[in-house]
């Protein structure tokens, strides 16, 4: 079987997979945290196969019913990853917005360690509305908190550095490019 035919199987199978979840998802629960939780699951099913649109259906829906009975930390992650998503489906301003209300949140529960994530995604965000002087702004707050970063943030903010780096000297910000030149801790 080549891998062309193996791929389209595996996608196929996928979609199925996933209409199957999705209509689990429509079903009447009286359990918001039951119905919240089965929305991540499609969300996640969904994003790791690829299929965008869906993963986003989902995390609306489980956004709906995360409004009903959730912490403040669970709204914020949901916020942030719906953010992440919209912005891979370059839906910038509905991205910004999702990921400005995650880093509200975090910023008011005092979360140091989700802040980072959130400035990066808001930085990347801005750069791909090739809004790179004001992604660099966000980008920037970054910096103090290097030490605090987890080692998913770290890679993140390796790459996000080096992007930045690169993009703005390539359009003559040679100084705003050395602030991005880092070593990291």
């Amino acid at each position: 079987m080549n891998t062309l035919v193996l791929m389209k199987l595996i996608r196929s199978r996928a979609l199925f997979a996933i209409s199957l979840l999705l209509q689990l998802s429509n079903c009447n629960y009286s359990d918001a945290r039951g119905e919240y939780d089965r929305h991540l699951k499609v969300c996640s099913t969904a994003e790791s196969n690829g299929l965008l649109d869906a993963a986003v259906q989902a995390c609306s829906q489980a956004l709906i019913a995360d409004n009903q009975v959730f912490t403040q930390a669970e709204t914020s992650d949901l916020l942030y990853r719906l953010g992440c998503l919209q912005r891979q489906q370059e839906q910038f301003k509905d991205a910004e917005m999702l990921i400005r209300r995650s880093l509200t949140i975090e910023q008011l529960l005092g979360n140091q360690e989700k802040i980072p994530s959130r400035l990066i995604e808001l930085a990347l965000n801005q750069a791909g509305q090739d809004l790179w002087l004001e992604g660099a702004y966000t980008l920037k707050h970054v910096v103090p908190l290097l030490e605090r970063l987890s080692d998913s943030d770290r890679k993140a903010a390796v790459s996000a550095f080096k992007l930045f780096s690169v993009r703005l000297e390539l359009r003559g910000h040679t100084a705003e490019a050395k602030h991005f030149r880092v070593d990291f801790p």
